[in-house]
Protein backbone atom coordinates (compact mmCIF):
# COMPACT_ATOMS: atom_id res chain seq x y z
CA UNK A 1 0.00 0.00 0.00
CA UNK A 2 2.78 2.18 0.91
CA UNK A 3 4.61 1.66 -2.14
CA UNK A 4 1.27 2.76 -4.31
CA UNK A 5 0.84 5.81 -2.67
CA UNK A 6 4.84 6.73 -3.75
CA UNK A 7 3.94 5.71 -6.86
CA UNK A 8 1.21 8.21 -7.60
CA UNK A 9 3.24 10.96 -5.77
CA UNK A 10 5.99 10.27 -8.28
CA UNK A 11 3.18 10.52 -11.49
CA UNK A 12 1.72 14.00 -10.03
CA UNK A 13 5.43 15.65 -9.67
CA UNK A 14 6.32 14.48 -13.46
CA UNK A 15 2.56 15.65 -15.02
CA UNK A 16 3.31 19.08 -12.64
CA UNK A 17 6.54 19.65 -14.17
CA UNK A 18 5.55 18.19 -18.73
CA UNK A 19 2.48 21.15 -17.72
CA UNK A 20 4.93 23.88 -16.73
CA UNK A 21 7.34 22.99 -19.59
CA UNK A 22 4.19 23.40 -22.19
CA UNK A 23 3.02 26.51 -20.70
CA UNK A 24 6.90 28.10 -21.07
CA UNK A 25 6.70 26.73 -24.64
CA UNK A 26 3.60 28.10 -25.79
CA UNK A 27 4.51 32.00 -24.33
CA UNK A 28 7.37 32.14 -27.21
CA UNK A 29 4.95 31.94 -30.47
CA UNK A 30 2.93 34.61 -28.81
CA UNK A 31 5.63 37.21 -27.87
CA UNK A 32 7.01 36.28 -31.74
CA UNK A 33 2.97 36.82 -32.83
CA UNK A 34 3.32 40.57 -31.14
CA UNK A 35 6.78 41.44 -32.67
CA UNK A 36 5.73 40.26 -36.52
CA UNK A 37 2.28 42.78 -35.75
CA UNK A 38 3.94 45.64 -35.35
CA UNK A 39 5.74 45.54 -38.83
CA UNK A 40 2.66 45.61 -40.89
CA UNK A 41 1.59 48.70 -38.72
CA UNK A 42 4.08 50.84 -39.74
CA UNK A 43 4.43 49.86 -43.61
CA UNK A 44 0.47 50.59 -43.76
CA UNK A 45 1.17 53.79 -41.93
CA UNK A 46 3.64 54.29 -45.27
CA UNK A 47 1.51 53.08 -47.88
CA UNK A 48 -1.15 55.67 -46.39
CA UNK A 49 0.69 58.89 -46.50
CA UNK A 50 -1.78 61.81 -47.80
CA UNK A 51 -1.10 62.27 -51.66
CA UNK A 52 -0.17 66.19 -53.17
CA UNK A 53 -4.26 67.69 -53.47
CA UNK A 54 -5.10 69.03 -56.82
CA UNK A 55 -5.25 72.96 -56.19
CA UNK A 56 -7.19 75.77 -57.31
CA UNK A 57 -5.41 78.31 -55.75
CA UNK A 58 -1.83 79.33 -56.78
CA UNK A 59 -0.77 80.94 -53.25
CA UNK A 60 -2.33 77.59 -51.27
CA UNK A 61 -0.15 75.61 -53.84
CA UNK A 62 2.87 77.84 -52.86
CA UNK A 63 2.98 77.19 -49.51
CA UNK A 64 2.06 73.62 -49.75
CA UNK A 65 5.33 73.40 -52.32
CA UNK A 66 7.66 75.47 -49.29
CA UNK A 67 6.11 72.81 -46.58
CA UNK A 68 7.05 69.92 -48.54
CA UNK A 69 10.38 71.39 -49.29
CA UNK A 70 10.72 71.84 -45.64
CA UNK A 71 9.97 67.94 -44.65
CA UNK A 72 12.52 67.44 -47.54
CA UNK A 73 9.90 65.52 -49.60
CA UNK A 74 11.23 66.76 -53.13
CA UNK A 75 9.06 64.88 -55.35
CA UNK A 76 5.71 66.58 -53.61
CA UNK A 77 7.13 69.96 -53.50
CA UNK A 78 7.70 69.96 -57.06
CA UNK A 79 4.43 68.47 -57.88
CA UNK A 80 2.57 71.18 -55.60
CA UNK A 81 5.01 74.01 -57.14
CA UNK A 82 4.11 73.10 -60.55
CA UNK A 83 0.49 73.59 -60.05
CA UNK A 84 1.30 76.69 -58.56
CA UNK A 85 2.83 77.78 -61.70
CA UNK A 86 0.47 76.02 -64.35
CA UNK A 87 -2.60 78.39 -62.07
CA UNK A 88 -0.36 81.76 -62.21
CA UNK A 89 2.52 81.44 -64.56
CA UNK A 90 3.50 84.93 -63.09
CA UNK A 91 3.95 83.73 -59.43
CA UNK A 92 7.59 84.36 -59.22
CA UNK A 93 8.68 82.67 -55.77
CA UNK A 94 6.47 79.91 -57.47
CA UNK A 95 8.72 79.89 -60.05
CA UNK A 96 11.81 80.45 -57.98
CA UNK A 97 10.45 77.61 -54.76
CA UNK A 98 10.45 75.11 -58.48
CA UNK A 99 13.74 75.94 -59.36
CA UNK A 100 15.04 75.13 -55.73
CA UNK A 101 13.28 71.41 -55.69
CA UNK A 102 14.28 70.37 -59.25
CA UNK A 103 17.89 71.66 -58.75
CA UNK A 104 17.82 68.99 -55.49
CA UNK A 105 16.17 66.67 -57.30
CA UNK A 106 19.37 66.81 -59.98
CA UNK A 107 22.07 66.19 -57.73
CA UNK A 108 20.46 63.64 -56.05
CA UNK A 109 20.18 62.24 -59.56
CA UNK A 110 23.55 63.02 -60.85
CA UNK A 111 25.08 61.77 -57.12
CA UNK A 112 23.43 58.46 -58.26
CA UNK A 113 24.95 58.51 -61.36
CA UNK A 114 28.27 58.92 -60.44
CA UNK A 115 27.76 56.14 -58.10
CA UNK A 116 26.51 53.44 -60.44
CA UNK A 117 29.30 54.72 -63.32
CA UNK A 118 32.42 52.15 -63.89
CA UNK A 119 35.48 54.01 -63.32
CA UNK A 120 36.99 51.63 -65.95
CA UNK A 121 34.32 53.23 -68.41
CA UNK A 122 34.99 55.84 -70.67
CA UNK A 123 31.91 58.04 -69.54
CA UNK A 124 33.39 61.57 -71.55
CA UNK A 125 30.70 61.38 -73.90
CA UNK A 126 27.43 61.31 -71.80
CA UNK A 127 29.43 63.57 -69.16
CA UNK A 128 29.64 65.95 -72.23
CA UNK A 129 25.85 65.25 -73.55
CA UNK A 130 24.76 65.72 -69.71
CA UNK A 131 26.44 69.42 -69.66
CA UNK A 132 24.93 70.24 -73.26
CA UNK A 133 21.23 69.71 -72.14
CA UNK A 134 19.53 72.54 -70.28
CA UNK A 135 18.69 71.53 -66.71
CA UNK A 136 15.04 71.73 -65.52
CA UNK A 137 15.96 74.12 -62.56
CA UNK A 138 17.77 76.23 -65.16
CA UNK A 139 14.46 76.63 -66.77
CA UNK A 140 12.66 77.98 -63.30
CA UNK A 141 15.31 80.33 -62.60
CA UNK A 142 15.38 82.02 -66.25
CA UNK A 143 11.31 81.77 -65.86
CA UNK A 144 11.63 83.30 -61.71
CA UNK A 145 13.40 85.75 -63.38
CA UNK A 146 11.07 87.12 -66.32
CA UNK A 147 8.00 87.24 -63.23
CA UNK A 148 10.16 88.90 -60.96
CA UNK A 149 11.33 91.77 -63.83
CA UNK A 150 7.28 92.06 -64.80
CA UNK A 151 7.20 92.74 -60.72
CA UNK A 152 9.84 95.33 -60.55
CA UNK A 153 8.51 96.81 -63.90
CA UNK A 154 5.00 97.95 -61.82
CA UNK A 155 6.99 98.80 -58.28
CA UNK A 156 10.65 100.13 -59.03
CA UNK A 157 10.91 100.06 -55.11
CA UNK A 158 9.73 96.38 -54.85
CA UNK A 159 13.41 95.88 -52.55
CA UNK A 160 12.20 92.08 -52.06
CA UNK A 161 11.64 91.55 -55.98
CA UNK A 162 14.80 92.95 -56.67
CA UNK A 163 16.58 90.83 -53.65
CA UNK A 164 15.04 87.53 -55.81
CA UNK A 165 15.85 88.72 -58.81
CA UNK A 166 19.61 88.93 -58.08
CA UNK A 167 18.76 84.98 -55.95
CA UNK A 168 17.54 84.04 -59.18
CA UNK A 169 20.50 85.09 -61.16
CA UNK A 170 23.03 83.66 -59.00
CA UNK A 171 21.69 80.24 -59.10
CA UNK A 172 22.21 80.67 -62.88
CA UNK A 173 26.33 82.02 -62.07
CA UNK A 174 25.46 85.39 -63.78
CA UNK A 175 27.06 87.19 -61.14
CA UNK A 176 27.58 90.32 -62.67
CA UNK A 177 23.46 90.77 -62.95
CA UNK A 178 22.93 89.43 -59.79
CA UNK A 179 25.22 91.76 -57.99
CA UNK A 180 23.37 94.93 -59.64
CA UNK A 181 20.11 93.33 -58.44
CA UNK A 182 21.64 93.29 -54.93
CA UNK A 183 23.04 96.71 -54.57
CA UNK A 184 19.23 98.02 -55.93
CA UNK A 185 17.74 95.83 -53.09
CA UNK A 186 20.48 96.63 -50.73
CA UNK A 187 19.83 100.65 -51.61
CA UNK A 188 16.03 100.35 -51.27
CA UNK A 189 16.80 98.22 -47.90
CA UNK A 190 19.85 98.62 -45.92
CA UNK A 191 19.09 97.58 -42.99
CA UNK A 192 17.75 94.28 -44.17
CA UNK A 193 20.38 91.51 -42.83
CA UNK A 194 19.38 88.80 -45.80
CA UNK A 195 20.09 91.54 -48.70
CA UNK A 196 23.98 92.52 -47.09
CA UNK A 197 25.02 88.87 -46.57
CA UNK A 198 23.84 87.64 -49.89
CA UNK A 199 25.46 90.59 -52.11
CA UNK A 200 28.47 90.00 -49.81
CA UNK A 201 28.12 86.47 -51.32
CA UNK A 202 28.19 87.74 -55.18
CA UNK A 203 31.17 89.95 -54.55
CA UNK A 204 33.10 86.87 -53.15
CA UNK A 205 32.48 84.89 -56.08
CA UNK A 206 33.51 88.40 -58.25
CA UNK A 207 36.48 88.42 -55.94
CA UNK A 208 35.40 92.25 -55.23
CA UNK A 209 37.02 91.37 -51.74
CA UNK A 210 36.88 94.81 -50.27
CA UNK A 211 33.66 95.90 -51.39
CA UNK A 212 32.38 92.06 -50.18
CA UNK A 213 33.99 92.67 -46.75
CA UNK A 214 31.85 96.27 -46.10
CA UNK A 215 28.77 94.76 -46.93
CA UNK A 216 29.36 91.36 -44.81
CA UNK A 217 31.04 93.50 -41.51
CA UNK A 218 27.37 95.67 -41.76
CA UNK A 219 25.72 92.94 -42.13
CA UNK A 220 27.50 91.62 -38.63
CA UNK A 221 26.81 94.92 -36.92
CA UNK A 222 22.92 95.08 -37.66
CA UNK A 223 22.76 90.87 -36.21
CA UNK A 224 26.12 89.52 -34.27
CA UNK A 225 24.49 86.20 -34.49
CA UNK A 226 24.78 85.94 -38.37
CA UNK A 227 27.10 83.28 -38.71
CA UNK A 228 26.58 82.75 -42.72
CA UNK A 229 27.98 86.65 -42.81
CA UNK A 230 31.40 85.78 -40.06
CA UNK A 231 32.35 82.66 -42.06
CA UNK A 232 31.69 84.60 -45.58
CA UNK A 233 34.12 87.76 -44.08
CA UNK A 234 36.55 85.72 -43.08
CA UNK A 235 36.85 84.18 -46.57
CA UNK A 236 36.47 87.99 -47.85
CA UNK A 237 39.78 89.04 -45.78
CA UNK A 238 41.38 85.72 -46.84
CA UNK A 239 41.02 86.50 -50.75
CA UNK A 240 42.37 89.96 -50.14
CA UNK A 241 45.22 89.15 -48.48
CA UNK A 242 46.29 86.53 -50.56
CA UNK A 243 45.57 89.17 -54.47
CA UNK A 244 47.78 91.67 -52.28
CA UNK A 245 50.15 89.25 -51.80
CA UNK A 246 50.29 88.69 -55.18
CA UNK A 247 50.54 91.90 -56.24
CA UNK A 248 52.76 92.92 -54.49
CA UNK A 249 56.03 91.42 -56.05
CA UNK A 250 54.37 92.43 -59.38
CA UNK A 251 54.70 96.02 -58.13
CA UNK A 252 58.57 95.35 -57.25
CA UNK A 253 59.19 93.76 -60.45
CA UNK A 254 57.55 96.71 -62.91
CA UNK A 255 59.68 99.12 -60.91
CA UNK A 256 62.62 97.30 -61.13
CA UNK A 257 62.11 96.57 -64.94
CA UNK A 258 61.61 100.53 -65.45
CA UNK A 259 64.77 101.55 -63.78
CA UNK A 260 66.72 98.65 -66.08
CA UNK A 261 64.96 100.09 -69.30
CA UNK A 262 65.86 103.60 -67.78
CA UNK A 263 69.35 102.38 -67.75
CA UNK A 264 69.39 100.65 -71.09
CA UNK A 265 68.00 103.65 -72.60
CA UNK A 266 70.99 105.80 -70.83
CA UNK A 267 73.62 103.21 -71.55
CA UNK A 268 72.61 102.99 -75.23
CA UNK A 269 72.83 106.56 -75.30
CA UNK A 270 75.87 107.30 -73.80
CA UNK A 271 76.97 103.65 -76.80
CA UNK A 272 76.11 105.74 -79.47
CA UNK A 273 77.83 109.18 -78.61
CA UNK A 274 80.77 107.59 -78.07
CA UNK A 275 80.21 105.24 -81.01
CA UNK A 276 79.48 108.58 -83.46
CA UNK A 277 82.43 109.97 -84.97
CA UNK A 278 83.86 113.20 -84.29
CA UNK A 279 83.28 115.84 -86.62
CA UNK A 280 86.88 116.72 -87.09
CA UNK A 281 87.32 120.50 -88.29
CA UNK A 282 89.19 121.03 -91.62
CA UNK A 283 92.62 122.72 -91.37
CA UNK A 284 93.02 126.40 -91.87
CA UNK A 285 94.43 127.33 -95.03
CA UNK A 286 98.00 128.94 -95.30
CA UNK A 287 98.71 132.12 -94.23
CA UNK A 288 100.33 133.95 -97.59
CA UNK A 289 104.45 134.11 -97.33
CA UNK A 290 105.48 137.65 -97.05
CA UNK A 291 107.44 139.35 -100.29
CA UNK A 292 110.67 139.80 -99.18
CA UNK A 293 111.87 143.24 -98.79
CA UNK A 294 114.83 144.21 -101.65
CA UNK A 295 117.56 146.28 -99.72
CA UNK A 296 119.15 148.55 -102.35
CA UNK A 297 122.80 147.75 -103.13
CA UNK A 298 125.55 150.13 -102.19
Amino acid sequence: MYRKYLLIIVSVALFGACGTGVAETTETPDSNANVDAEAPETTEAESTDEEVPDFDDAEKALKSGIAYLDENKIAKAIEALEQAVEIDEDLADAHFQLGVALSLKESEEEQRVSDEIDPDEDSSSSAKSAKEEEKESDAAFKNAIKAYKKLIAKDRKDHRAQYNLGRSYMKLYEDKDARKALERAVKLNGEDVEYRTELGSVLIRLAQYPAAIKQLEKALELDDLNYRAEDMLAKAKAGRKRVNHVQKPKTRKSSGSSNSSAKKNTSSNSNSITSRPRKVDAPPPPKPKKPESKKPKA
